[in-house]
């Protein structure tokens, strides 16, 4: 028997996987939650990408979740044929991996848990293109939720 030959196609493992991981658990799943999130959610846009978020706040704290924020990544049937969906997908996901560090710890300094869909308008392979709107539209929702908060805060000073 002759030995394996390794594989060429190894890619090297970068030092800072940690902060970009997508696991599992922070994929949204679930009927209940998203029949929540498409009836009392906040929708905005950011070029090829509709964002559309809710607050999720949990009854019991010690059963909250480790982490902060779950997401799910939609491709519409109108966008094209399955293939071209989820490349879609593929896309969203990557870019969102990739860009979603600065959400991750303002989510977790405000103690805010976040329901988030990532709708795609249209079909776009681009990977640059939709690195550039995913990057305007979280920082958007950061803004939008840190508005939220110092709303909350003064009206409950009043």
């Amino acid at each position: 028997m002759s030995e394996k030959e390794p594989n060429n196609l190894v890619v090297p493992i970068s030092f800072d996987v940690s902060s970009h991981e997508l696991p599992r658990s922070s994929i949204l799943r679930g009927k209940s939650a998203f029949e929540k999130l498409f009836k009392a959610s906040n929708t905005f846009s950011s070029g090829s990408i509709l964002f559309r978020y809710c607050q999720v706040s949990l009854s019991d704290p010690s059963s909250a979740l480790p982490n902060h924020l779950q997401t799910a990544f939609i491709a519409p049937k109108r966008i094209g044929n399955a293939v071209i969906r989820n490349k879609t997908k593929r896309v969203l996901r990557e870019t969102f991996r990739t860009s979603n560090k600065q959400l991750h710890s303002f989510l977790k300094v405000h103690s805010i848990n976040l329901h988030l869909a990532l709708i795609a308008r249209y079909p776009n392979a681009d990977f640059e293109l939709v690195s550039v709107h995913m990057r305007k539209g979280l920082n958007n929702l950061v803004e939008k939720l840190a508005c939220d908060i110092n709303t909350f805060k003064n009206s409950e000073e009043i």
